[in-house]
């Protein structure tokens, strides 16, 4: 009797300590995971800062690159500006310079014009009209405008303008016979187009007049 209640008593005991144990075990379990969650929200609190310094990093570089971008454009403007500016003067003083020049040209006119009040002599008059001729291509010449051939060239639409047509056999077809106005070029442009008389065969002519 004594050693059942004995038995039953240490069983229970042991039952006591295994529950204790299980308890300690589920214990430790619990305090384990609650560290390597710790552990777990501590790397990431880290990354997320990691993450956040390299945002505001980048954030920062990006406002950097912002402001070069828009002090680029407004250098940008400001050339464009400055160039216009530039081109404006240029061809603003470049006609200055020209006609400057003119004006020289427009005095030799006058004195030559004053000249023939008094003057008798045909043949200076000639030649004070030449050289100031002279003096206007020589202006001319140093802006790259150069007067074009055309008389026994072969008609060209590009730079010749037909006013009239005459029928020859001292002439080949095509060819420029009599220049009305003369053309010029400027630089390599035609500046205006010669008018011109153009030979035609008499030959061809009476062939078109048979058909």
């Amino acid at each position: 009797m004594f050693n059942k209640k004995g038995k039953k008593k240490s069983q229970e005991k042991g039952k006591l300590m295994d529950n204790k144990k299980y308890k300690l075990m589920i214990k430790e379990e619990i305090i384990q995971k609650l560290l390597e969650k710790e552990e777990v929200l501590k790397n990431l609190e880290e990354e997320l800062l990691e993450i956040k310094e390299i945002v505001q990093e980048k954030d920062k570089f990006s406002k950097e690159y912002l402001g070069r971008l828009e002090r680029l454009q407004a250098d940008f403007e400001n050339y464009k500006k400055r160039q216009e500016k530039k081109q404006k003067e240029f061809i603003k003083f470049a006609n200055e310079r020209l006609i400057n020049k003119l004006l020289s040209v427009i005095d030799n006119l006058e004195r030559a014009l004053d000249s023939t009040e008094n003057e008798k002599n045909a043949k200076a008059i000639k030649e004070g009209i030449k050289n100031t001729l002279k003096g206007f291509f020589n202006i001319l010449n140093k802006e790259g405008v150069m007067p074009m051939k055309s008389v026994g060239h072969r008609f060209d639409p590009c730079r010749h303008e037909a006013v009239m047509k005459t029928e020859t056999d001292k002439h080949s077809e095509d060819i420029v016979t009599e220049e009305f106005q003369k053309g010029y070029y400027m630089k390599s442009k035609v500046l205006r187009p010669a008018m011109v008389k153009v030979a035609v065969s008499t030959k061809e002519k009476k062939n078109i007049n048979k058909k």
